[in-house]
């Protein structure tokens, strides 16, 4: 299983890390960014599947379609800034971490506005006016 071989490379990273510090603290944090980009490549390999299906939902869906790209577009943007965040963390950078999170969040409330405004559009159409 794929699993495995991620859990793999994860713990030979980190011991490779953890005894890269004990001699030169400040090449371990190289290990660790190399480790998440290899496993972040591994990733990506597998990204094929998860896309095949969602256009297979697109495909079917008849409604909302516009919405449907800014949900996968808001599921990128937390993913990303979550995965930059924890590398921030692992690099003992903990405020630019913090700033990460919050840019991603900001970008997210950025990208729902449209929905927002179609929603209050549809309520406006539906409730009667006074």
């Amino acid at each position: 299983m794929d699993i495995f071989q991620i859990c793999a490379i994860g713990l030979c990273g980190m011991i490779l890390s953890s005894i890269v510090k004990a001699y030169k603290p400040e090449l371990a944090i190289y290990i660790v960014i190399a480790t998440v980009l290899l496993l972040f490549g591994f990733l990506l390999y597998h990204l094929r599947t998860i896309f095949d299906f969602l256009n297979t939902i697109y495909n079917q869906i008849t409604y909302g379609k516009a919405f449907f790209s800014v949900m996968i577009k808001v599921l990128v943007v937390a993913y990303v800034a979550d995965f930059t965040a924890q590398l921030c963390r692992d690099a003992g950078e903990s405020a630019i971490a913090g700033k990460v999170e919050l840019a991603g969040k900001l970008f997210i409330f950025y990208l729902a506005v449209p929905v927002m405004m179609s929603i209050l559009e549809l309520l406006e159409n539906l409730l009667p006016m006074h």
